[in-house]
């Protein structure tokens, strides 16, 4: 009867791990890159059902940073145990051997294209979760985005250049779209002046803090050229009556990027009023905590990715 029991508790507890195990996988090769995506599900999943898919992007300064970070493996988990599948994803690091940034057209070039093949990694990336929703258990049609600093760029770039006609948003399939976005301190880059969607874009929750001097809260503008923050990007969506919400974190530096961990709860209510529910709100909050004290990686500036 003991070697009975016992033998139902190793099942049982092989079972559980694999059920928990993460599933990693090659989506691309690149440049001699070979880029791998890691899958969290759900422990609940029957084996025929779909769940909706959460995609993060890691930060860095397109320098450096890995998708398998302790910190948001933790958070991976948690949206896992909200009924997502997380897949967190590599992309090539186009900043990553370039000399300190300067305010010259150099840099503006490297910078651009850090977005773009970035932005393409994550595409592809996309693709292969299309191609293989039903292993990987993933509705299609609710593929969440999100990131943090560098990341958040990516998924912000990503999304505009698929509702803006980029050319490099071709490679995903006929009429595919996110069903939202979740930035955290993200801008978006543009060498064709002010931005402007061609279709609606997916509902997207905002987080930046209003003293982040990594990535601009607000522009950087030069002529037709511009890095624009999340509160420029929120005026666009006023105006034209896209669907958003966002939280304006007062007194916060780029520390938000690395809030994921923070807000498991904020995101799942996002999910079900903005995309399950379909609601087309618009929500500015301010948020502010008078007892908060920033902490010493949040006044970082671009030349401190460098030290």
């Amino acid at each position: 009867m003991k070697k009975l029991l016992l033998t139902i508790i190793c099942i049982c507890s092989i079972q559980l791990i694999f059920s928990q195990e993460k599933i990693t996988a090659e989506f691309a090769v690149k440049d001699t890159n070979h880029l791998f995506l890691d899958v969290y599900k759900p422990t609940n999943l029957s084996n025929s059902e779909l769940r909706p898919c959460f995609v993060y992007v890691f930060g860095g300064g397109f320098i450096r940073g890995r998708r398998d970070d302790t910190t948001m493996v933790k958070a991976y988990k948690a949206l896992t145990e909200k009924g997502f599948v997380v897949v967190a994803i590599d992309y090539r690091l186009g900043l990553k051997g370039v000399k300190r940034m300067n305010m010259n057209m150099n840099s503006v070039y490297a910078l651009e294209h850090a977005i773009r093949i970035a932005v393409e990694d994550l595409y592809s990336a996309t693709n292969y979760i299309c191609q293989n929703y039903r292993s990987l258990q993933i509705d299609t049609s609710k593929i969440i985005i999100s990131g943090g600093s560098a990341g958040a760029i990516t998924v912000l770039q990503g999304d505009y250049w698929l509702h803006s006609g980029d050319e490099t948003a071709k490679v995903l399939p006929q009429g595919f779209r996110y069903a939202g976005v979740i930035p955290l301190s993200g801008a978006i880059f543009s060498m064709k002046g002010k931005l402007k969607y061609n279709t609606m874009p997916a509902p997207t929750f905002f987080l930046h803090g209003t003293e982040d001097h990594l990535v601009t809260y607000s522009q950087l503008k030069f002529a037709n050229i511009g890095l624009y923050g999340s509160s420029k990007i929120v005026e666009v969506f006023e105006k034209s009556g896209y669907a958003y919400h966002f939280k304006r974190m007062k007194n916060f530096g780029h520390e938000v990027s690395g809030l994921l961990p923070n807000i498991i709860d904020e995101i799942n209510d996002f999910y079900q009023e903005w995309i399950v529910n379909s609601k087309k709100l618009q929500v500015d909050e301010l948020w502010y905590n008078p007892d908060y004290e920033p902490i010493g990686w949040g006044k970082m500036k671009p030349s401190d990715l460098y030290n």
